[in-house]
């Protein structure tokens, strides 16, 4: 098969080189693609009207490029061509944007787990939207780490691995991000090294080092925005610092951006899920867009205002939960490669399905753009109980919401003309369903207590401050399987970067498995513990590629890790580093048994989160994996579709996992039990129930391990008899049932996330206050009975709040020890500024 067989290509000819035109297109032939040949003025309508798959050109400069955009055709400049003619297998698209080049380009991005994760999910999805690619695990292919210290684990691999290997990890703060964004330019990393960060050090605002006025203008005039006030929903979670870049982002291309809710001024609704009273009232609003922070980043870029409904599935909120029918579905798909994969990727995974980079006989599902390829004929010959789907059916599922029959003709019919990807709209008749009233989805993530370092606030998606959305500090002690090659694209958005396309049965990708987050507190001997780490997970890299030669040992590789993990969450996949338009990841003859079985899945008898455990207890892949083997399952953040019922902590500790976690659990138990318990389990044959009796769990509460008096002094109780009892009542999940709150800006770790913290006690609805010395009793929210309640920092917000008339203002302590002592505690020992 020659490189460029069934792909048609669209040659734009700027007239300025004929030998160029005249080698593109001999090159095509040669290697068995179709070619037209058009001036950038008269490509208006071609694709369609010809069923162009691929386009060449130098720059971007014709007028086809937004169409190519919407359907996810690809866009190359011919070097494109002359690097897949020479390496015989096509290449990676997005390492050949015409000109100008997108300001990621090149980029391939990291983010330390101590970052918040709505940070994380935003700043991947602007990264790429924006022409770079990013992998949540350290790669050979990683070229910045975001980190806010050196001494968590990622950090010390990449010092080491740039001492070891040579290679080039530029380790910077998140303000480099927010610079990038602000200014729509590469910035000069220099200044945001994490090894001598003058951002921090000169005390000037963000990007303001170093830098001239005229580079804080975006490249080139954008007014797509303007006289147009966007609100920032909530639901994305995103620390301050974040918003503040996407503030100013909006307002350069003419917009304002806002996160307090006034429906009379909002013209665009920003949220990430379909919930709340804000999305509902905007929904329903004719004279407000409602989209996605993505949606937003693809407009700025196009320079085009697009409406949501109007553009691809993923820049409207999504929906929540998943479709029930597709929580156990395994798809693959074919024919597909860079952003059309990475689409259709994200929908199978945001309905509840697993999406596959290879096809074995578990699959079910196969996603075939053409009636060719190896998935597909194995497909054809040898496993015909697997379904075989068109995109379309993909996205009427997701448009639609529902299961539909993948036997309609409509979606199994291949080569007969379906149209090109991302044609699919959402329709205003299947979105009623999310106008009426429902509980908020909680997208939250680990904490700072109120006495952390200020400079921690800079996390927030499960990004660079929490999940895409999401904007929490993750913690740093979580017990989290680190990325693996074989799983990466079930746990997260991972894209994988490589220098040619999928061709192999196991698609295999240099991740360095590296420890959880090493906390600040942790200090020397926690940094020198991930440094000593470190050696043990190059070597068990090292292991992992020369495993991966073997295809016996991978496919069992593959099979335990199968086991050990759960439904996927919502995280979205993405392998794009990969081109695989080659896709030919079928699993051959001799590694599946003809009549191989869909594996049983064993019962669960605990879903365990761990949280403060670093100095005690870190779990790695392998030890993960034997706890599962015997039903203990641990999950590494709240949001798990698993229902949580152990917390596994040395103390009582006030992290979100554990805050969390309280209206959840039913045990709270000590990191000794898991350590006697891997000690125990020798083989694969090893039960709960043999586990169960050498162990008894009750030895192993955390009250029967740590002091009585520690404990209490901890809730801050009195007493001889143990507190845990009363805080373990699940009535506790109450406490702050149908109370309204007002959350100061300025507490530590970000108002969004004691939100998150407060919203998983029962409470009703919350504000966030940017306390002034204009901020009055009118602009915040009352009870039902008059009470005015504020949650203040205690000594930023001390000045403002004394000035403040009927107003109960106190300190994030009465949150945690109403929490702790299960109903709302007194006021008075709270209170602030009085």
């Amino acid at each position: 098969m020659k490189v460029f067989d069934g792909i048609k290509f669209l040659i734009v000819d700027t007239h300025d080189e004929v030998y160029l035109v005249q080698w593109m297109q001999k090159l095509i032939s040669t290697n068995g693609g179709t070619h037209i040949t058009k001036s950038p003025e008269n490509t208006k309508g071609i694709i369609e009207r010809d069923s162009i798959s691929h386009i060449v050109s130098s720059t971007s400069d014709f007028v086809e490029f937004g169409r190519a955009s919407e359907l996810m055709v690809p866009v190359t400049r011919p070097e494109w061509l002359q690097e897949s003619h020479q390496a015989n297998q096509r290449r990676n698209y997005r390492l050949f944007a015409p000109l100008p080049l997108p300001f990621m380009d090149k980029v391939v991005l990291c983010i330390a787990d101590n970052l918040p994760e709505g940070d994380r999910n935003v700043i991947y999805t602007a990264v790429r939207v924006f022409g770079g690619q990013y992998l949540d695990a350290l790669s050979r292919y990683t070229t910045h780490l975001v980190a806010v210290d050196l001494s968590n684990n990622k950090s010390v691999v990449a010092a080491n691995i740039k001492k070891k290997e040579g290679l080039e990890i530029k380790i910077v703060l998140p303000h480099w991000i927010d610079d990038c964004l602000k200014q729509q330019k590469h910035v000069d990393e220099t200044p945001y090294l994490l090894s001598d960060p003058v951002v921090l050090q000169t005390g000037k605002p963000n990007f303001a080092t170093d830098q001239e006025d005229d580079d804080l203008e975006l490249s080139g005039p954008c007014d797509i925005l303007k006289g147009k006030t966007l609100y920032l929903d909530g639901d994305y979670k995103l620390s301050e610092h974040l918003v503040d870049a996407v503030s100013l982002l909006v307002k350069k291309c003419g917009g304002t951006l806002t996160t307090e809710f006034e429906i009379e001024t909002i013209d665009i609704y920003l949220g990430k899920y379909r919930q709340g009273d804000g999305f509902r009232q905007c929904f329903n609003n004719s004279n407000i867009d409602v989209g996605t922070f993505l949606w937003l980043c693809y407009i700025i870029l196009r320079k085009e205002y697009i409406l949501p409904l109007k553009s691809n599935l993923l820049h409207f909120p999504l929906p929540d939960p998943i479709i029930p029918e597709f929580q156990n579905l395994r798809i693959s798909v074919t024919g597909y490669s860079g952003d059309a994969r990475y689409y259709l990727s994200q929908l199978i995974v945001a309905m509840g399905a697993t999406f596959t980079k290879t096809l074995d006989s578990h699959n079910d599902f196969l996603v075939s753009a053409k009636s060719s390829g190896e998935k597909y004929d194995a497909v054809k010959n040898k496993w015909p109980k697997i379904s075989l789907v068109n995109h379309i059916w993909v996205e009427e599922c997701f448009a639609k919401w529902k299961y539909l029959n993948p036997m309609s003709k409509k979606y199994s019919g291949v080569d007969f003309g379906s149209p090109y990807l991302g044609k699919t709209r959402l329709l205003k008749h299947d979105l009623i369903k999310w106008t009426s009233d429902g509980s908020e989805a909680l997208d939250v993530e680990d904490s700072l207590n109120e006495d952390a370092h200020n400079d921690e606030d800079i996390s927030d998606h499960q990004a660079v401050a929490s999940d895409q959305a999401n904007g929490i500090t993750k913690e740093s002690a979580s017990a989290t399987l680190s990325p693996t090659p074989a799983h990466s694209d079930e746990k997260q958005s991972i894209e994988t970067p490589s220098k040619q396309d999928e061709g192999d049965v196991v698609e295999v990708h240099e991740v360095i498995n590296v420890p959880t987050q090493v906390p600040e507190r942790a200090g020397r001997s926690a940094k020198k513990k991930a440094e000593m780490k470190l050696h043990s997970d190059m070597e068990d890299l090292n292991e992992y590629l020369s495993m991966s030669k073997s295809l016996r040992k991978m496919k069992t590789y593959m099979e335990e890790l199968d086991k050990s993990v759960g439904t996927p969450t919502k995280k979205r996949v993405s392998d794009d580093f990969k081109s695989d338009e080659h896709d030919t990841p079928v699993k051959r003859a001799k590694t599946e048994s003809p009549k191989a079985k869909k594996k049983i899945e064993k019962p669960v008898h605990m879903v365990a989160i761990m949280t403060g455990c670093e100095q005690e207890l870190v779990l790695n892949r392998a030890e993960i994996v034997k706890l599962s083997k015997v039903g203990i399952h641990v999950v590494n953040d709240t949001n798990s579709k698993k229902h949580i019922d152990t917390i596994i902590a040395p103390r009582v500790l006030r992290t979100e996992k554990f805050l969390i976690s309280l209206s959840k659990a039913s045990q709270i138990v000590h990191p000794s039990y898991l350590a006697d318990v891997l000690k125990r389990i020798t083989n694969s044959e090893t039960t709960w129930e043999e586990i169960s009796k050498e162990f008894n769990i009750k030895d192993y509460y955390l009250d029967k391990v740590v002091p009585v008096k520690q404990i209490n002094d901890e809730l801050g109780i009195n007493g001889v008899t143990s507190g845990l009892t009363n805080l373990l009542k699940h009535e506790n999940g109450l406490v702050f049932n149908s109370l309204q709150l007002n959350l100061s800006t300025n507490l530590n770790g970000g108002a969004t996330l004691i939100a998150g913290i407060l919203e998983a006690h029962g409470l009703a609805k919350s504000k966030q206050i940017k306390l002034s010395a204009s901020t009055s009793k009118s602009q915040l929210l009352l009870n039902e009975d008059g009470r005015c309640i504020l949650i203040a920092h205690k000594v930023k917000d001390k000045k403002i709040v004394a000035s403040l008339q009927d107003v109960i203002a106190v300190d994030w302590d009465w949150c945690v020890k109403s929490i702790f002592h299960g109903k709302l505690d007194n006021y008075s020992k709270y209170s602030v500024g009085k």
